[in-house]
This record gives structure tokens, sequence and C-alpha cells, in this order.
């Protein structure tokens, strides 16, 4: 009898423990003003707080600069210089804009002339003026590169350091908005004056010439 009321209680007591959660005593219940989590806002990367696919400004990069909320030095046009700063009106101090994005760069500038006293109210839209053109294909340096007033196709492939020894120089094509256009660049370095002007966005390629 002992015996069955010994097992009886040793089932019973398993049955209910088997329902328990055992936690540790220190850790807090999700929600509570203890608990906290290391995390990374969604789209941010978590080494360098930048969106993602978000472009970092570097050296050289061109800004046009927009100012909202004061009456004077509306809008700017400047480059990044070669050590990663720009210099702004009021400011004594170089401003290192390399490094960051340009809603990066806006906040700081904005955060600057507020905590100076030097504007009230002040807001910023920064863009890149850079204009930029690929050139692809049988040349030695392929890439993109940044759009000049006036670059020709001529120009634009010595740009990308010239013709391979396989280049088709027979059939350059050059896609815009969507069209192609084909092109004999012997004939344009026979009659430079038929040389074609090179837009923004203009995909270059040489082709490969077949013996």
């Amino acid at each position: 009898m002992i015996q069955k009321f010994f097992i009886s209680v040793v089932f019973i007591t398993t049955i209910l423990m088997s329902g328990c959660v055992i936690q540790p005593v220190d850790a807090p219940e999700l929600g509570s003003p203890n608990a906290t989590a290391e995390r990374t806002p969604v789209g941010l990367s978590k080494s360098t707080g930048h969106a993602f696919g978000a472009y970092v400004l570097k050296p050289l990069d061109p800004l046009y600069i927009r100012f909202s909320g004061i009456m004077e030095q509306q809008q700017l046009e400047l480059v990044i210089d070669e050590n990663g700063e720009i210099s702004l009106l009021h400011v004594k101090e170089p401003i290192q804009a390399a490094g960051l994005t340009t809603s990066r760069l806006e906040t700081k500038i904005e955060q600057l002339y507020i905590d100076g006293e030097i504007y009230k109210n002040v807001s910023l839209n920064i863009t890149m003026t850079a204009k930029i053109y690929y050139v692809q294909g049988e040349v030695n340096q392929p890439g993109q590169f940044q759009l000049m007033g006036g670059t020709t196709l001529l120009q634009a492939i010595a740009g990308a350091r010239g013709y391979t020894a396989f280049a088709n120089k027979k059939k350059v094509t050059i896609t815009r908005y969507g069209k192609i256009y084909t092109y004999n660049v012997k004939e344009l370095e026979r009659n430079p004056s038929k040389d074609i002007k090179i837009e923004a966005g203009d995909v270059v390629k040489i082709w490969q010439k077949w013996y």
C-alpha cells in the first residue's frame, strides 16, 4: 500500500514539473523596462550605420547643396577636397564629408549650424552632381567615368586607356535610353568633326573583332 502511494506521488510530481519552464532568476521578461537587446535598425549596416546600398562620399566627389530656412546662400556647388573635407560659409574649420552618405552629411551640417547658433532653423538637401558614363568591352580600362563637358566618343575610349588588340573599331555601340547606335570609329578618327558627344548614362561598348 505504501509502495503504491509512493509511486502515485512520484507520478503526479513528474506530470506537474513537465509543464513548468525554469527561467534564470535574473532574466527580465520580454517587454519589461530591463529587457534590452543589441539591435541594428532594419536596412542599416551594423558596422557603418549606413543604409545598405547607400553611396558613401569620397574625395573629389562634386556636391550640390540646397539650403532652406535662411535668407542667404540658397544653393552651393562644391567638390570634396583631397582630404575628404568641404568648407562652408560661417564655419571656420573644414567639415569632414568623405566617409558619410549625403543624408548623414546633411544632418551633420544642420546640427553644426544650429549648435553654433549660426542659424536657428536650417535644413539642407545634398545631392551628387556627378554625371557618369560607362565604357565596356575591348578597352584596357573598362568602367564608369565622370562626364566632363564636351566629352566625345573618341575621348571616352581614350579615357578608358584605348583599345585592346582584339578591338573591332568598325563596331562600337552607344546604348542611350534603351536605343543602340553603332559607329565605325575608324571613320571618326579620319574625320574628327563627325565625332559623337557622350551623354550622361551612355554605355559605350567596343566589340571584339573576328579573325
